[in-house]
């Protein structure tokens, strides 16, 4: 078991996205580091911005988001679920849970490592410990060992959260139907809290859904989301949380001491977006994913990489050929000589681990295909 005790600053943590970006436009490379995904619905927000353009106002906004917005993403999941807390985004959504559970007693968060690089800081906010369990990455595939998980979860009790995402960022793991019954169980179990980072929820390759209305029944389960992927929006900062009544009010309260409230007019066009955006054309979206995927992971194996299949989400999680030199930043390195810039996970690990690097395949299919073309340029050492 592992305890989070970096002690670097924040904003070096979460400022290695804009350095890999900045580097990958001084050097005209293909930028593969960033989440941010392909804006495949920009049409459907222009036209739902247009349309309530002239109906929305510029004041406040009840905290917990507009009725009609909110009962939108309750029909996401289903009748019989608690209205959503609307929030800024989804990582907001996290920090208003967070501080909610810190409110009742809760004071360890335990995550799956190698880990999204914004939890430590989310945890050291909440006044929360952090603790994480490894995925086994020595296979094809990321696992997760479910009775490491329960070992480690077990000493928490009821002052525990289980923080966890499927699909997982960065690894792509998406948990089977029995990790999903055992998780259910060790949360009855034990009295912990389960909280789900639901952001990747409509990309699954492989792999069943998270069983939502199974977990919620043990009444200690909140779902936070967000229009940021499945609607390919990052930039609206819209996101909610689905949560027990006592949660939802002390998370509802620190939403309000966060940011209050959402903006009116986005939260009229999310809802318009949110049902002209269906089943059938989220599906087919992932399926455009899955493609990308496929090629990715064609071209880094084809050019000496030693990948990680994902099932989920939008990253390959990939260490750099072994058969030539790496300086001690291989991710710059393979931007310098190949043109193709990967985010360098060292900030998504507590533990020591192997170079890995995330490729992001959230570009479009003609990004994905110029790095497949560069990529093989990895083998070849530059000249100093």
């Amino acid at each position: 078991m592992s305890t989070s005790t970096s002690t670097e600053p924040d904003s070096q943590v979460v400022g290695v996205y804009q350095r890999m970006t900045a580097l990958a436009a001084e050097h005209s490379a293909v930028n593969l580091s960033q989440g941010i995904p392909e804006p495949v619905y920009d049409t459907e927000w222009r036209a739902a911005l247009t349309a309530e353009m002239p109906h929305a106002h510029f004041q406040y906004t009840p905290s917990a988001g507009t009725p009609g917005l909110r009962a939108s993403v309750a029909g996401l999941y289903g009748d019989g679920f608690p209205a959503p807390v609307t929030t800024s985004g989804c990582t907001e959504s996290l920090a208003a849970a967070l501080f909610g559970l810190a409110d009742d007693g809760c004071d360890t968060v335990l995550w799956l490592e190698p880990f999204y690089s914004y939890y430590p800081g989310l945890a050291r906010i909440t006044g929360m410990a952090a603790r994480s369990v490894p995925i086994d990455l020595t296979g094809p595939a990321p696992r997760l060992d479910m009775d490491r998980l329960a070992a480690e979860l077990a000493p928490l009790g009821r002052r525990g959260v289980l923080l966890l995402n499927s699909p997982h960022n960065p690894t792509g793991l998406v948990l089977g139907s029995e990790e999903w019954a055992a998780v259910r169980a060790l949360v009855e179990r034990h009295g912990c809290h389960l909280l789900i980072d639901d952001v990747y929820r409509d990309f699954r390759y492989r792999g069943p859904a998270v069983p939502y209305e199974a977990l919620m029944e043990t009444g200690r389960t909140a779902i936070a989301g967000g229009v940021s992927k499945s609607y390919a929006a990052a930039g609206v900062r819209l996101g909610w949380l689905l949560a027990p009544g006592r949660l939802a009010r002390r998370a509802e309260t620190a939403h309000m001491h966060l940011s209050n409230c959402a903006p009116d007019l986005l939260q009229r066009a999310a809802v318009r977006v949110l049902a002209e955006v269906d089943t059938a054309r989220l599906e087919g979206t992932a399926g455009a994913y899955r493609r990308k995927r496929d090629h990715l992971l064609a071209a880094l194996t084809g050019s000496g990489f030693t990948v990680s299949v994902p099932d989920g989400g939008h990253f390959v999680m990939a260490v750099p050929p072994a058969d030539r030199p790496w300086g001690p930043e291989p991710a710059v390195d393979l931007l310098l000589d190949a043109g193709v810039c990967a985010l360098p996970l060292d900030h998504f690990f507590t533990r020591p681990h192997t170079p890995w690097l995330r490729f992001s395949f959230a570009v479009s299919a003609g990004q994905v295909e110029e790095a497949a073309r560069r990529l093989p340029r990895a083998r070849t050492t530059r000249n100093t």
